[in-house]
C-alpha cells in the first residue's frame, strides 16, 4: 500500500513539474526578438564581375553591407535604406582578388551573413 501511495505522488510530482516547465517555455518563446531581414541571397554566386544580393525586410530600416576576407578585413562597406518588402544590392567586383568572401547584412543585433565566391 505504501508502495503504491509512493508511486502515485511521485506521477503527481513529476506531472506537475512537466506542466510547470512547459508553461515557461511558452514564456521565452513569446520574447523572442523577431528577425527583420530574411530570404538572404547572392546570384549569381560564384561570380565573375558583379553580383545581386536580395532579401526581403519587414521594415524600412537602415541596413549596413559588409564583405570580408576570410583573415575577417572588411573589404567592402555600404550603408543600405532598405523599404518593407523585396530589395537588392549590386555588388561589383572592382579590384577583390579571386576566393571566397563572406557578406553580411546588419540591422542593430541582427546580423546575417553569407559566403560569396569570385572566380
Amino acid at each position: 500500500m505504501k508502495k503504491i501511495l509512493l508511486i502515485s505522488f511521485l506521477l503527481c510530482f513529476s506531472f506537475s513539474f512537466a506542466q510547470q516547465k512547459e508553461k515557461n517555455s511558452t514564456i521565452i518563446s513569446k520574447n523572442k526578438a523577431q528577425t527583420t531581414l530574411s530570404l538572404v541571397s547572392a546570384y549569381p554566386n560564384p561570380f565573375n564581375t558583379t553580383t545581386k544580393i536580395n532579401f526581403q525586410s519587414t521594415k524600412v530600416q537602415l541596413v549596413e553591407f559588409t564583405v570580408k576576407n576570410l583573415l575577417g578585413k572588411t573589404v567592402y562597406l555600404e550603408e543600405i535604406n532598405t523599404k518593407i518588402g523585396y530589395n537588392s544590392i549590386l555588388f561589383n567586383r572592382d579590384n577583390l582578388a579571386k576566393g571566397m568572401y563572406i557578406y553580411t547584412l546588419q540591422f542593430g543585433n541582427e546580423i546575417i551573413s553569407k559566403r560569396l565566391i569570385i572566380r
